[in-house]
């Protein structure tokens, strides 16, 4: 890969990246704190980028913008990318989905853990042997005992993520909202973006 267009892309995925994120963070901060109301954003900034640069209204930042989206997107690196996408959609849904477990099945054992970590109202981390916890035992009851290891590693990442929620004063949980809405309309994106730019196919000039 040459200098320079290692160069355009750091310039192209940065500028982009810088902007998106912040404006989702402000508008789910200030305008709607509801992930449906923050849901467009990223689709009506990346539209209205692709309107500028089409009426050649960015200058040297859209020639390089439009030439590395046909370079990168429109490849088999787009390709790659939509499933980067998709493993961390995943990835954030399912860390939501361990913090709420954390917050309603284990939520008596995740405030022993807060406690005990933070050190209030007598628990003492050294101590948690000595505390009755639920436990995974709980899905156990619900006719899981032949998936043991999934349910420790269940149990395990819930009350981690539900205490660690906790200690963020919330703050985790909301990115990662944001950050799984991100996803989702990236994926969206990445298909209309390779749609839009496809490359340039070389036609081979004969005498």
């Amino acid at each position: 890969m040459e200098k320079n267009d290692l160069k355009e892309k750091a310039i192209v995925f940065g500028a982009t990246f810088g902007l998106f994120l912040p404006v989702r963070l402000f508008f789910s901060a200030y305008v709607s704190e509801d992930w449906l109301g923050s849901l467009g954003i990223m689709s009506a900034l990346a539209i209205l980028l692709v309107v500028l640069i089409k009426r050649k209204k960015l200058g040297w930042f859209g020639i390089i913008f439009e030439k590395q989206m046909r370079k990168t997107i429109g490849g088999k690196t787009g390709k790659y990318l939509i499933g980067f996408a998709i493993f961390f959609l995943v990835y954030f849904g399912a860390t939501l989905m361990f913090i709420d477990r954390g917050n309603t099945i284990y939520a008596e054992d995740a405030e022993i853990f807060y406690l005990a970590i933070m050190e209030k109202e007598g628990y003492n981390i050294n101590d948690l042997s000595s505390y009755e916890l639920i436990g995974p035992q709980l899905t156990y009851h619900q006719g899981s005992k032949n998936l043991s290891i999934f349910s420790n590693f269940e149990y395990m990442f819930s009350i981690a993520y539900s205490v660690m929620n906790d200690m963020s004063n919330g703050w985790i949980e909301h990115l990662l909202v944001i950050m799984m809405v991100e996803q989702i309309e990236l994926i969206g994106l990445l298909f209309f973006y390779r749609k839009l730019f496809k490359p340039i196919s070389k036609v081979e000039v004969t005498n």
